[in-house]
């Protein structure tokens, strides 16, 4: 049967997607790392990097699967002479001998980048029992595997923010939110078996679980998750409205990307991605995560996230609720530091809540109520992350009424501080107390939880990166959740093509954002127009 493409790509979404993969550099560098891997000359590639990888992302853009037939059926049926031309194709598709010549082209030049890119030694595409297949995996040391997933995560990041690039709202960024999640990429192969011994044909995978950490099949009680699927783990970092609320001037959009085993190091794989968007010019802002990194080790996630200047917007898990650290006497209760003789009713608020004991309301006053009891800052932080904070009973205006600080008893009208400790800390008796970046780091954050603002800001980011997980999966679009239509096997493989898939997500988004900002001026325009006078009717001439 004869191959006819499934429709003509006109040359300007060719020069557009070809402006966006000269913007991301990632062609050039390309090339220039597969001739320093080159370990002989041999015949010259008919097909060139840039050419392959504008056609996957036409292939992306046009809601098509991306397999490989389709990139060859892009390059060498749907695309003009001119088109060809600007792209370096060569040859000819026009019967089923010739088209399989072109597919083992495009195939193998996606096999030579991925293999560039690819940090696993593991066999892909081959059932194999589990001795044959320890046997013939590839050993790779640490630091070439590290090397080569910097390369992956280049690649991606860089496409993805040539993708946002799209949106130019002018010479510099403006301040930005940011939200961090980790999601699962269902992958086109069956799981290793245990029943028959056999590897999974995609061993880079994993079994992912929504429960838990994402990696374990059965609970602590033994009983087998029912939600399994055979996936990498995507950790997607998205932008977001500052403002809660409000219509952002920058799109929402995926700006950094890293792929993994579920479960497996989320905290580094979150710093990387984090790293990663400093280094493409994004500026750190509040940064939304889940109750999945407020159980990281604070050394591998939050400091370093503290470190690189974003501030953390985070749930807790309900064994973190309630007293979490202590120092020179004051508190920290879920994420704030307080005063040691806040009251246990008010400590406990959010466990009370979880529990059913209180109702909305009640948590509301409660919560209002800890600001009294809250550390007041002094100074700080300084360049090393260290923070000078006083009692909330001193100062000219002190917030609550104590017995250790005669001077706060004239305050009219404020709490008094009931349980005085009897071995009185360096916070009761000094004017400040320094607080070191490492105390409390797993679990410390600026804004109030539970307070409005926390609730506003923490619903904004979570609501984005959640509501960008379902946008990216829609079948009718992307459908990064069908692995049907990513059918090479191999975490680079997968990367390049995930990478892709997000890339035209964000293209989308564009073109979402500036109809609603073209709505949101129209809108303007139109209660402007209601009014009968101006003041600019007045200006002398």
């Amino acid at each position: 049967m004869k191959r006819t493409g499934r429709g003509a790509i006109s040359d300007d979404e060719v020069t557009e997607a070809l402006a966006l993969i000269d913007r991301s550099g990632m062609a050039v560098w390309l090339e220039a790392e597969l001739g320093a891997s080159r370990r002989r000359p041999g015949r010259p590639r008919r097909i060139s990097v840039k050419a392959l990888l504008c056609a996957l992302l036409l292939l992306a853009t046009d809601d098509r699967p991306l397999h490989l037939s389709g990139a060859t059926e892009v390059l060498f049926l749907r695309l003009s002479e001119q088109a060809k031309a600007t792209l370096g194709v060569k040859g000819q598709a026009a019967d089923r001998r010739s088209f399989l010549a072109r597919y083992r082209q495009v195939r193998y030049l996606f096999g030579a980048i991925s293999s560039v890119l690819d940090p696993s030694g593991l066999i892909k595409n081959r059932r194999l029992p589990t001795d044959e297949f320890t046997k013939r995996c590839t050993t790779v040391s640490v630091h070439d595997a590290e090397s080569a997933r910097g390369r992956l995560e280049l690649f991606m990041g860089a496409l993805l923010c040539a993708s946002a690039d799209e949106f130019n709202p002018g010479p510099e960024r403006p301040p930005l939110a940011f939200g961090l999640d980790a999601t699962p990429v269902p992958l086109f192969s069956r799981g290793p078996s245990v029943r028959t011994g056999l590897c999974a044909s995609d061993p880079d995978g994993g079994w992912y679980v929504r429960d838990g950490d994402h990696r374990e099949r059965e609970d602590h009680k033994g009983r087998v998750h029912s939600r399994v699927a055979w996936a990498l783990e995507a950790t997607v970092l998205t932008t977001a409205s500052p403002e809660p609320g409000t219509l952002g001037a920058f799109p929402n959009l995926v700006i950094g990307l890293a792929l993994g085993r579920p479960g497996i190091d989320p905290g580094g794989t979150a710093v990387r991605v984090l790293r990663g968007a400093l280094v493409r010019g994004f500026a750190p802002g509040p940064l939304g995560v889940d109750r999945a990194y407020s159980g990281a080790l604070s050394t591998g996630f939050h400091l370093p996230v503290r470190a690189m200047g974003f501030d953390l917007v985070v749930d807790y898990r309900v064994d973190q609720l309630g007293r979490q650290a202590n120092s020179h006497g004051a508190v920290m209760v879920e994420g704030t530091w307080y005063c040691p003789s806040m009251p246990e009713h008010l400590v406990g608020a959010t466990v009370d809540l979880r529990a059913g004991r209180i109702d909305g309301a009640t948590y509301a006053a409660r919560i209002g109520a800890r600001a009294d009891f809250a550390l007041r800052r002094k100074s700080g932080p300084d360049v090393d992350g260290y923070e000078r904070f006083m009692c909330p009973a001193r100062g000219a205006h002190p917030k609550v009424r104590c017995g250790l600080r005669p001077t706060s008893l004239s305050a009219l009208g404020k709490r008094t501080v009931d349980a005085v400790p009897q071995e009185v800390p360096a916070l009761c008796r000094q004017s400040a107390i320094t607080i070191a970046p490492d105390v409390g780091a797993r679990h410390a954050q600026s804004l109030p939880f539970g307070s409005e603002s926390w609730a506003r800001h923490y619903a904004t980011l979570r609501n984005t990166i959640e509501g960008w997980n379902g946008f990216a999966k829609d079948p009718s679009h992307e459908a990064l959740a069908q692995p049907a239509r990513r059918r090479v096997r191999g975490i680079a493989a997968q990367g390049v093509l995930i990478t892709f898939l997000y890339m035209a997500a964000n293209l989308r988004k564009i073109d979402t954002h500036r109809r609603q900002m073209d709505d949101l001026r129209a809108l303007e325009a139109r209660k402007r127009a209601r009014r009968r006078v101006s003041l600019s009717d007045y200006l002398p001439a």
